[in-house]
């Protein structure tokens, strides 16, 4: 798969990630009547510990409507040590909440609203820092809704948008959609395929994990043997499509797509 494909391995920091929008979501509601829309240089930076070594994520990403930044770091102290450093340093109040081993901090600034999300890696500390303009969320989320609505008037009715996520970086615009429906596999590839091939792509290859031989199918979950993993590409653009049934006998459709920003000029 080509660099700043978007993928399921990829984005380990989604875990967790319910909290960072429920705590977005107050955000949002006390945003509706606060200042005017913000400028590209407004976004606030958010200092790191001494010794973290940061990495870059996306600089302009929209999560389920949310416009946002995020970067990430690791360090070599505890999360613990790394958590207090943060509590000291970022202004009051704070908002703490915990997924799982993550712990997650948050606080408004403006018209944003920065989170801090702190995993255990090792005996240091892998953290996520991503700040959100809450008032462009407001416009995004309906941009969102009709990308999404458009998307599934062209799949299998009663299929179910569980996650969607942009990204433009280097000159190149992804998308990543996570579906789900009732529907067959083969019911849902010939129709996913329907709707590539209108936008311009055509399907270069697939794999069957009905082909990937007995023992590797008797490790499969419950049900997923008639999965399939479809890649597509058009011109200046590229996808991947992953169909599997999940054990609660639903099919989910994971849709990753990456489209060159010259394709819109």
């Amino acid at each position: 798969m080509k660099a700043g494909m978007l993928t399921v391995a990829g984005c380990g920091w989604r875990h967790g990630f319910a909290v960072v929008l429920g705590m977005l979501a107050l955000a949002v509601c006390a945003a509706v009547s606060g200042a005017p829309g913000n400028s590209v240089s407004d976004w606030p930076d958010t200092a790191l510990p001494p010794g973290a070594a940061p990495y870059a994520i996306g600089e302009q990403l929209n999560v389920n409507g949310l416009p946002m930044r995020l970067r990430g770091f690791s360090t070599t102290s505890s999360p613990a040590l790394t958590a207090a450093w943060f509590r000291d340093h970022l202004p009051r109040p704070l908002m703490e909440n915990r997924a799982g081993d993550r712990l997650v901090l948050g606080r408004a600034s403006g018209n944003y609203y920065i989170t801090v999300q702190l995993s255990p890696q090792g005996a240091g500390t892998n953290g996520l820092v991503a700040v959100t303009d809450v008032r462009a969320s407001l416009g995004g989320r309906a941009t969102t809704r009709a990308a999404n609505d458009k998307l599934l008037s062209a799949l299998p009715s009663g299929t179910q948008v569980l996650n969607s996520m942009t990204s433009i970086d280097a000159g190149r615009n992804a998308t990543f959609v996570v579906l789900a429906n009732t529907y067959s596999e083969d019911a849902n590839r010939e129709r996913l395929q329907q709707m590539l091939r209108r936008d311009g792509y055509e399907l270069e290859r697939e794999s069957r994990a009905a082909d990937a031989g007995a023992a590797a199918l008797a490790a499969m979950p419950r049900g997923a043997a008639g999965g399939r993993t479809m890649f597509f590409s058009g011109k200046r653009r590229e996808a991947v499509a992953v169909i599997s049934r999940m054990p609660d006998n639903r099919v989910v459709i994971v849709l990753n797509t990456i489209t060159s920003i010259e394709t819109f000029k």
